[in-house]
């Protein structure tokens, strides 16, 4: 299941801070920090102030850092699928590098593809950090492309809250959804803050 989380650039370190409790009563994610976001300090202060154990919170967060566009398909596609035990995987920030105005268009056409159908060949629970940024209407068509391709999408807002994973339409220790066949719910779009609705029914780099 892929679940688009989208919001600003605040959103990578709230939603880790988030997880505290639940890495430190052992979960354990992937987190492939694409935009280069993630604050182990935010999570280390957050697991101290609500008196849990900041090694244990750490230690349950398993880092990768791609560097390219080239990297993350790569990830994505054959280095997680080794290695994936059926822990959640949290892609942060992941459409900065198709975003780049260094990487040529046809790259940009021939990577996207991929990228979305890696994530639906490897049956865990995606999660997606999307930071909203400023584009050109070329480059728009990478988010646009990856909120059709989700199974659910939420808009996070920091002025809006309060604001919580369940809000987000997510379970608070990340238990992957159950499938469920039935009527789906659909909202107009664009989503309101933390709106949720369905859109289609150690590593080393």
């Amino acid at each position: 299941m892929v679940h688009t989380i989208l919001g600003s650039s605040w959103l990578p370190a709230w939603f880790l801070s988030a997880l505290s409790p639940t890495l430190a009563r052992g979960k354990r994610v992937y987190w492939i920090d694409v935009g280069n976001r993630f604050d182990a300090y935010g999570l280390s202060r957050t697991a101290r102030n609500q008196g849990l154990d900041p090694r244990k919170a750490l230690a349950g967060v398993q880092l990768a850092r791609p560097f390219n566009v080239y990297q993350l398909e790569t990830m994505v596609r054959t280095k997680l699928p080794a290695v994936w035990k059926g822990e959640p995987i949290i892609l942060s920030d992941p459409l900065a590098p198709f975003l780049d105005e260094d990487l040529p268009m046809e790259e940009m056409e021939r990577l996207l593809p991929k990228f979305l159908d890696a994530l639906h060949r490897l049956p865990a629970q995606w999660i997606i950090l999307g930071v909203e940024r400023k584009t050109t209407p070329e480059r728009a068509i990478v988010e646009t492309a990856l909120l059709e391709d989700s199974d659910c999408v939420a808009r996070f807002s920091e002025v809006d809250g309060p604001v919580s994973l369940a809000a987000l339409g997510l379970d608070p220790e990340l238990r992957a959804p159950e499938e469920e066949e039935g009527e789906e719910t659909t909202f107009d779009w664009p989503l309101p803050p933390v709106m949720q609705t369905p859109i289609r029914g150690g590593l080393h780099v």
